[in-house]
């Protein structure tokens, strides 16, 4: 039984029995109106008024709600979330009872602070995977080797300096190089890596620094003390050990299954997404992509595609460890295939509102060659062509636009006119491509369903939710049935348009504007179908990679080898991705990788002049000149200098004897380890954290008075409510998403609570100040900490603000025209034009590595602009909205883009299409040029936040006005084409649309862009970019 149907007389609307079930009414949900009365109903029912039923009493209510309650409360203590949240608890519990249990704590020494064990579990919590477990686990490992090594360094400095009796020098050089440059560097790293893991150990690694350094005593008298060391090398151990022994024990989570489980999700959701977008192309409508359907399956696409990186470096630390590292290739290979086919998605949502936007706005009409002049234009194009042309050759020069300017003036109408006049939705003109296009759906569209089924059928039966220890085989007939159906659909579609193409040749009988809107709907058809099959093709691939990895994993148990540890065994390096399909299509060097010198490289030296034999010398200590100087003008060096400068002079007062006791009292070391938290690169993410710390401080400190007053220096009273305590607090930290709000918080209670349990385990003269007779005085115990914690929370903002302060703004901005002038790079390489050079060579717009990079970019952009808008101006309120249009804008460009490229690897060059390539590279070249240009003052403009006053669209519409006549004249005389999916002609189009749809694009960017110039005057100017 054929895969596709091929009947041209079924409709849109018609039932397509499935390639892999015989029926797809199993998928879809019959969705009920609420407008609609069942058949079952009453007529004689009120149709507005409820019937009268029995209103339950109260204690009904009561017992519904209470039933209700319960089964929410069962769901999520048996869900994902719910048991992470309870091994959070679990983990606190055992890292307090260090405080509370007499013996654990004899063994962390005499001094204070025990209560760090229980802060290590709040920041090293289980609620995570074991390979996340194992980079946590070296991350602390590196913080603690750095904050020993930066320690004891110090301590031997000033023991040198006491020795001869310059110790205040001593001290400046310790608050000069291991505080600020000390915690400069933890800064630097914590910007750097940008990895919660990586953020935790910095922490973690400034709060023993801290304690060393600022609280201890040791370096201020000037002498060597191992105690304050080796106990938080004990409550590391401690602390650890509690979260990874509750890890792996309790409900352990692998990273490979939420990889696999991730991988899953993000196939099924772009099945849907695939089959939806199909689904409103074919009918003409955008409410499919606006259903719950769309919308739901784009949410969870792209919450599992955005924890992929973060899944697949914990899986492979999960692998190596197990010793089964060669897996990982494959791991990787599916990640980077999941990126691909994103991008792709993404694409065919492009192409489906391309084809959309045209049906209501038709783009080929109204071109010079209309009318009582087209033969005249065509017979004096054939004059220049056999004028120009030598011999036998068949390429075509491009059109003379001289011509073009004459044909016009006969026509008693300017150039502008005839060739930038664009339709604009009138009802004739949308009616014919209407038609046009349903009669391309009446033939394609049946085949189009039925492939569309086959893929949602598939991708619904691939076993990729599964990890190498729960396997099994995949079905081998899915890859052959998919192979087939990619062959009958894309033979199904060039019979489709070659029988369009028939019908409109036996009717002969329109005008050249029917022609036009002929090759308009069949491009946009032509484009759309591409992306179809590409995504068919990628699945394909997915089916590949199974297929290694099923036969790669066989066996594995028995073929561990831990291979990684025999560093003096090393395999030669493979390629990242291990031969993936997609590299070496196009050898262009990626966006990342060109060299600074390049240009100069491009210009050499004359060969009669004989270089130095400095230079080498010379031009290396330039080059390494220009990298420091590039490294000290970075962002991440700026933050780092200034929150160093700003820990030395909060830490200042515990050098000085006068100012010693006062930060002692008000718990200094705790403000600056608040400090450290608190710093973030921008003002705006400085504001956020501060805000969420100071609630967090403020609520700590209520719910430590409050847990105090109940329970009092009983042990297990304070042990129950601290698991109590975590337990909410980390159900605000991980399921709410308010991190700092919910650390904060515990961090507040460990200090009050934690702390006074301690006091009153210890003698009487200890810390009197905080004793209210024998008993600690939990009042004054709170108020110390909170003034602390807060006085750290204002310094880091003043710091932040006051000191080169670094607007998520101006980043924002800054951003915007770095991706905006990386698309005019691109535009400018003209891969079309490579296509001539080089025929054997697939040149693509952008390749995996230029994608993924773009792709960083604007997840970069939606994070500062979340972070900007907290950062209060006087002058304006951040345009969240604009902005956020502008983003949008800019994604659907490189959705553009990619798209296009989709086009250009599904059509393999031939040579009419190479001759009508050479035949139209100037007016190519100029469009590109044009394009390129309005990027660059799209990025100028926001840049210098002026207005684009002098930005011009119409110049980019006449070029590429003047591209499509070129066309049309090539074609007039081209007697080969014959077919309506002619690839000589088809690729072409849809460039132009491709262009016309990035020219409204970025018509919509300049209008933002003038708004958010102008918004900053007394008042708005409107600025037409039309």
């Amino acid at each position: 039984m054929s895969l596709l149907t091929s009947s041209a007389d079924v409709r849109p609307e018609a039932s397509v029995p499935s390639a892999l079930t015989g029926s797809h009414h199993d998928l879809l949900l019959p969705i009920a109106s609420p407008g609609i009365r069942s058949p079952g109903e009453d007529e004689r029912e009120p149709f507005l008024n409820e019937p009268n039923r029995t209103q339950p009493g109260f204690v009904a209510k009561i017992i519904e709600h209470v039933t209700d309650r319960w089964l929410q409360t069962r769901q999520f203590i048996t869900s994902d979330e719910g048991i992470g949240v309870l091994k959070c608890g679990l983990a606190y519990l055992l890292g307090s009872l260090a405080t509370f249990i007499p013996v654990v704590a004899a063994l962390l020494g005499p001094q204070e602070g025990k209560h760090i064990v229980a802060t290590i579990t709040v920041y090293f919590h289980p609620a995570r995977s074991k390979g996340s477990m194992y980079k946590a686990l070296i991350c602390a490992a590196l913080a603690f080797i750095y904050a020993a090594f930066v320690s004891l360094t110090s301590m031997y400095v000033t023991i040198y300096f006491h020795q001869r009796r310059m110790i205040e020098l001593g001290h400046a050089l310790v608050l000069i190089i291991f505080v600020g440059l000390g915690f400069g560097f933890i800064a630097w790293t914590k910007q750097k890596m940008s990895d919660p893991l990586v953020n935790v150990a910095c922490s973690l690694a400034s709060l023993a620094l801290i304690v060393v350094l600022t609280k201890e005593g040791a370096i201020q008298r000037g002498s060597v003390s191992l105690a304050k060391v080796s106990q938080v090398l004990k409550m590391l151990l401690m602390g650890i050990g509690a979260t990874m022994t509750v890890s792996f024990l309790v409900f352990p989570v692998s990273a490979q299954k939420k990889l696999r489980s991730n991988l899953a999700v993000a196939t099924r959701s772009m099945a849907i997404i695939q089959s939806t977008i199909t689904e409103g192309f074919l009918r003409r409508t955008q409410h499919d992509l606006q259903g719950f359907d769309y919308t739901g399956a784009s949410t969870r696409l792209k919450k599992a595609h955005g924890e992929l990186h973060k899944l697949l470096y914990e899986t492979k630390l999960e692998q190596y460890v197990a010793g089964w590292e060669r897996a990982y290739c494959h791991e990787e290979k599916l990640v980077h295939w999941a990126h691909g086919i994103v991008h792709t998605t993404g694409a065919l949502h492009s192409s489906a509102l391309l084809a959309l936007e045209t049906l209501k706005r038709p783009k080929f009409a109204d071109h010079p060659l209309d009318g009582p002049n087209a033969n005249a234009s065509t017979a004096t194009s054939n004059d220049r062509q056999s004028t120009t042309s030598s011999g036998d050759d068949p390429i075509l020069q491009p059109v003379d636009i001289g011509m073009l300017e004459m044909t016009a003036l006969d026509n008693g109408q300017p150039v502008a006119a005839q060739l930038g006049r664009v339709s604009d939705g009138l009802a004739p003109e949308s009616l014919l491509v209407t038609e046009l296009f349903d009669s391309f759906v009446d033939r394609l569209g049946p085949s189009m369903r039925s492939f569309t089924l086959t893929l949602i059928n598939i991708s619904a039966e691939i076993p990729l939710g599964l990890s190498l220890d729960n396997r099994v085989a995949m079905s081998h007939g899915s890859a052959a049935i998919l192979t087939q159906a990619i062959e009958e659909y894309r033979e199904a579609q060039r019979e489709a348009f070659g029988l369009l193409y028939r019908e409109k040749l036996d009717n002969s009988t329109g005008t050249f504007e029917q022609e036009a809107y002929f090759k308009e709907v069949a491009a946009i058809c032509a484009h759309f179908s591409h992306s179809l099959l590409k995504f068919g093709e990628q699945l394909g691939e997915l089916l590949t990679i199974l297929a290694d990895f099923e036969v790669t994993t066989a066996g594995y148990h028995r073929k561990k080898s831990w291979s990684w540890i025999k560093f003096w065994r090393r395999d030669p390096p493979r390629s990242r991705y291990m031969n993936h399909p997609n590299d070496g299509l196009d050898p262009r060097p990626s966006l990342t990788e060109v060299a600074p010198g390049y240009h100069t490289e491009l210009l050499g030296t004359s060969s009669f002049e004989r270089p130095s034999r400095l230079q080498p010398f010379r031009d290396r200590i330039c080059r390494h000149i220009r990298g420091a100087s590039s490294f000290f003008r970075k962002d991440e060096t700026i933050f780092a200098f200034k929150v160093g400068v700003g820990a030395a002079l909060f830490a200042l007062p515990s050098f000085l004897s006068f100012t010693r006791p006062i930060y002692l009292y008000w718990k200094g070391e705790w403000g600056l380890v608040s400090y450290m938290l608190v710093c973030s690169m921008t003002i705006g993410a400085s504001n956020t954290t501060g805000y969420a710390r100071f609630l967090g401080t403020c609520i700590g400190a209520l719910c430590s008075i409050l847990v105090w007053s109940i329970a009092g220096s009983n042990a297990f009273g304070l042990a129950v409510l601290g698991f109590v305590m975590a337990i909410c607090t980390f159900y605000i930290s991980l399921l709410k998403g308010q991190g700092p709000l919910g650390r904060f918080i515990m961090l507040t209670y460990n200090l009050s609570v934690l702390y006074s349990f301690s006091l009153s385990q210890s003698s009487a003269d200890e810390d009197p100040d905080e004793r209210s007779g024998s008993n600690p005085d939990i009042t004054q115990i709170t108020l110390h900490r909170v003034a602390a914690v807060l006085s750290g929370c204002i310094w880091g903002i003043i710091v932040t603000r006051g000191v080169w302060p670094i607007s998520a703004r101006k980043k924002l901005r800054t951003t915007l025209k770095l991706v905006w002038l990386r698309l005019g790079r691109i535009w400018e390489t003209d891969p079309l034009a490579r296509r001539i050079t080089n025929p054997g060579v697939a040149a693509l717009y952008m390749t995996p590595e230029d994608r993924l990079k773009m792709q960083s970019l604007l997840s970069e952009l939606e994070t500062l602009r979340v972070a900007a808008r907290y950062e209060i101006e006087l002058n304006a309120p951040f345009p969240d909205t604009a902005y956020g249009k502008i983003i949008q804008h800019t994604q659907s460009i490189v959705d553009d883009l990619h798209a296009l490229d989709l086009q250009l690897l599904g059509m393999p060059p031939s040579e009419p299409q190479l001759s009508l390539l050479r035949y139209t590279s100037r007016e190519r070249q100029n469009l590109s040029g044009q394009i390129s240009h309005l990027l660059g003052a799209i990025a100028s403009s926001i840049t210098h936040a002026c207005p684009p006053n002098q930005v011009d669209l119409s110049k980019a519409k006449h070029s590429r006005d003047r591209l499509l006549a070129t066309i049309f004249l090539y074609r007039s005389g081209d007697e080969t084409s014959s077919s309506a999916l002619d690839e000589t002609y088809s690729l072409l189009y849809a460039y132009i649309l491709v262009i016309d749809q990035i020219i409204g694009k970025m018509a919509e960017i300049l209008a933002d862009v003038g708004r958010l110039s102008t918004g900053r005057g007394r008042g708005e100017r409107v600025v037409n970019y039309e």
